[in-house]
């Protein structure tokens, strides 16, 4: 339903009572001095847009460029210790003994429990 339609089915008792409510709650006039300041205002406003977060993307970026940095200037393993140097149980571990360069040094399998004689085994002979 559009609202001229329901207006004109309005009988004039009704539009009375209408009018008179507008009437009621209608705001006061402005003054010519109170128009003229709120017009400048808006003129103003309008005129000059808002910074709105013009910082934010910048902040972004920069954040973005540093993690970006760091993680390249710590290069691939960077905390990790080089694995051309490892110990003498690590080779024995993992290198068969046929392989292994600790052949001709000192062997401190004696020195083992048997319990971890037993695990290396398992892990060296298969």
């Amino acid at each position: 339903m559009k609202y001229e339609d329901a207006r004109t089915r309005l009988d004039p008792q009704e539009q009375g009572f209408v009018d008179q409510l507008a009437d009621h709650y209608a705001p006061p006039p402005w003054t010519s001095a109170k128009r003229a300041r709120f017009e400048a205002a808006l003129r103003t406003r309008i005129e000059r847009p808002q910074r709105r977060g013009g910082m934010i993307p910048l902040l972004a970026a920069v954040v973005a460029a540093a993690l970006v940095w760091i993680h390249f200037s710590a290069g691939p393993g960077g905390n990790e210790p080089n694995p051309v140097v490892a110990s003498a149980w690590e080779n024995e571990l993992f290198l068969s003994s046929d392989l292994s360069p600790l052949d001709d040094l000192d062997d401190d399998s004696e020195a083992l429990p048997d319990d971890y004689l037993a695990i290396a085994s398992l892990f060296l002979d298969g």
